[in-house]
């Protein structure tokens, strides 16, 4: 559910736009549970216990607005498991800009651990521009590169890092267990710091696929002119279905929830 689950960062518009966070902040779209297309139901008690929720695939689409109208752009979520491995694609295609991340981790028990990540972006008049970030936990270390940059970050032999995408995993567990408020070290463009993320309130949220009630969850910032906010529905098993990125006063992404197909592993296909 980077910049819940969550998150977004549901970044990928926001990669034409400083690439500020909508999907790390959809990569929250990780909280997701049935079979089948989703549709509206009446709110119910939410039983779900995080060590129960392992997501078995998900398949989403989100629209795209940009200030105060629609674009022609759309966000692309898919989430493949094999056992504990998983892989997650979260791709943006707008005439603007056509951007794609990608990361492949393990999980158990709601215990990430991250292998590989890739973000690719296309802009007009510029070159495909990629950046990887592998890790390898035997040697402690994460290595960055970029077309001019190459890195290696050294890790504590008991230290925990995450690419953009794949720490939302364990923060959907965070909001499941009842926690609101969480913080990850997450490396993004070379760099290791913490992003911390906080449930602020509850909205009802309406989706092509109908209303649900949604806990905000907001990205702590030093600069509160910046603002990302990411909506999850517990009655959708804690998915993500509205993303909000604020870059500046002129400057405002939002992603909705328009379709959806998705299971959890412990949910029998009908």
């Amino acid at each position: 559910m980077s910049d819940i689950l969550f998150a977004s960062r549901v970044t990928n518009l926001l990669c034409l736009f400083r690439r500020a966070s909508i999907a790390a902040v959809a990569a929250l779209s990780l909280q997701l549970g049935f079979s089948h297309p989703v549709a509206a139901e009446p709110p119910a008690t939410n039983t779900i216990k995080a060590s129960e929720s392992a997501i078995d695939y998900v398949q989403a689409v989100f629209s795209v607005q940009y200030g105060s109208k629609d674009t022609a752009g759309e966000n692309l979520l898919s989430i493949k498991s094999d056992g504990n491995n998983y892989e997650v694609n979260f791709s943006v295609d707008h005439w603007m800009l056509r951007s794609s991340q990608t990361a492949q981790f393990k999980m158990h028990d709601c215990t990430v651990e991250p292998l590989y990540y890739q973000d690719n972006s296309k802009r007009p008049f510029k070159g495909q521009e990629t950046q990887t970030l592998e890790f390898d936990w035997a040697k402690h270390v994460a290595v960055f590169k970029a077309k001019d940059e190459h890195k290696t970050i050294d890790l504590q032999e008991n230290q925990t890092a995450y690419d953009p995408l794949s720490f939302f995993f364990e923060a959907r567990c965070a909001l499941i267990d009842g926690k609101t408020e969480f913080t990850y070290p997450v490396i993004r463009k070379g760099s290791l710091k913490e992003q911390t993320y906080r449930v602020t309130g509850k909205e009802r949220i309406d989706t092509p696929l109908g209303s649900f009630d949604a806990l905000i969850v907001e990205r702590m910032r030093d600069n509160p002119k910046r603002q990302t906010r990411l909506y999850v529905a517990p009655e959708l098993d804690f998915l993500l279905v509205k993303i909000e990125h604020q870059e500046s006063a002129m400057l405002k992404v939002v992603a909705t929830l328009k379709e959806m197909d998705y299971q959890l592993k412990n949910t029998s296909s009908p």
